[in-house]
């Protein structure tokens, strides 16, 4: 009996521990209250806020019964096709400074590490198109801080300046979709290399990587054949459904194969070299500016979860997460970044909002 008591007391500490470890956010990591700070006004995504997830896999199975689609909790408009609220994806710059971009009345909103609004914009007519936020996935900005909007289902990626009031350069032809080096069709991801040359994943219309110039001239690219539906493919290469993409100290790209359920690693030039696999959904990934400690970072899908991950082997070092609209839950996590001081930055569509996490042991004055 005595030892029946101790193995209840052991397994009941590890469930209080465990809980409590949830409730900081698990992994060895904290959330942060109040961050960011929305000026009065200012919101993420749909005014009104989409139904949480209960309610809306209610909502599918009853449309499922009358013999509908299932969906995505979302009526099409007429302008053309709605994605999902919220964030669309996340990215920093070499200041800390954190760019959201948003699927809400202004479709880039700039914050420092403290969680003050610094910029907002990419509102106004952009080369003869005002930006459809609801039509954005993700972006970048690059080391001289030029911000990229992917408009995906427009057919193209813009580049504006820091401030976010001039137009710089295109590539796609806009509301065109195609498969040659002036068009794309419903683009995912982009990175900036140093030398200014941009890396695209053309990924779920063409199934292709490209490699551009930094003035917008199509270099090479890689995947199955032409592009399209019919190029998806498991090897090395070849795509089903290139996503988002990061890149280390040495230009390295970690290009996310969503539908694959990995990371493809290639050189700056598109080089294949290998690729990391794990029980996972990767959604985004992330590697700091810095990018020589080798640690990786993802927003996984598959469970609603968020992963550290070693860049080497894939080899998961945190995790934490479910899904949710609680502290330290997400609803659709597609978006993640880090700072210079190891603050992780995760964002979701339907949650509509974007958390930030310390390291426990990090000094309150780090954040």
């Amino acid at each position: 009996m005595r030892r029946v008591f101790t193995t209840m007391l052991f397994v009941g500490a590890l469930v209080i521990g465990a809980r409590g470890i949830q409730a900081q956010g698990d992994g060895g990591y904290k959330l942060v209250p109040n961050w960011p700070k929305l000026p009065a006004g200012m919101y993420f995504g749909l005014k009104n806020a989409p139904p949480p997830p209960a309610e809306r896999d209610a909502q599918a199975a009853a449309r499922r019964a009358r013999g509908g689609s299932a969906g995505g909790g979302q009526t099409p408009q007429a302008g053309g096709p709605t994605n999902q609220p919220g964030i669309s994806g996340l990215a920093i710059d070499q200041h800390d400074h954190i760019y959201v971009f948003n699927r809400g009345e202004k479709p880039v909103m700039v914050f420092d590490r403290d969680g003050n609004l610094v910029l907002a914009g990419a509102d106004q007519e952009i080369n003869g198109k005002k930006i459809n936020p609801s039509w954005q996935h993700s972006g970048g900005v690059d080391w001289d801080g030029n911000v990229y909007v992917i408009e995906r289902d427009a057919h193209r990626i813009v580049k504006l300046s820091p401030k976010l009031d001039k137009f710089l350069l295109q590539l796609g032809t806009t509301n065109e979709k195609g498969n040659d080096p002036t068009h794309l069709d419903l683009p995912s991801g982009i990175a900036i290399l140093h030398n200014g040359n941009m890396i695209v994943t053309d990924g779920y219309g063409n199934n292709r990587v490209i490699l551009f110039d930094k003035a917008g001239k199509f270099i090479k690219q890689v995947g199955k054949g032409a592009g399209g539906p019919q190029d998806k493919g498991t090897g090395p290469g070849e795509w089903n459904l290139p996503h988002k993409l990061a890149v280390d100290a040495d230009e390295n790209l970690y290009i996310i194969d969503r539908e694959g359920h990995r990371l493809e690693v290639f050189d700056k030039n598109l080089n294949y070299i290998r690729d990391i696999r794990n029980d996972w959904n990767p959604w985004d990934v992330n590697i700091s500016r810095k990018g020589t400690d080798g640690i990786g970072w993802i927003a996984d899908h598959k469970d609603e979860r968020v992963h550290k991950f070693q860049l080497k082997d894939g080899k998961i070092l945190a995790t934490w997460g479910k899904q949710g609209w609680g502290p330290g839950e997400f609803d659709w996590v597609h978006g993640i970044v880090v700072d210079s001081k190891g603050g992780v930055y995760a964002a979701d569509t339907y949650g509509q909002r974007i958390q930030k996490f310390v390291a426990s042991a990090t000094p309150s004055t780090q954040r």
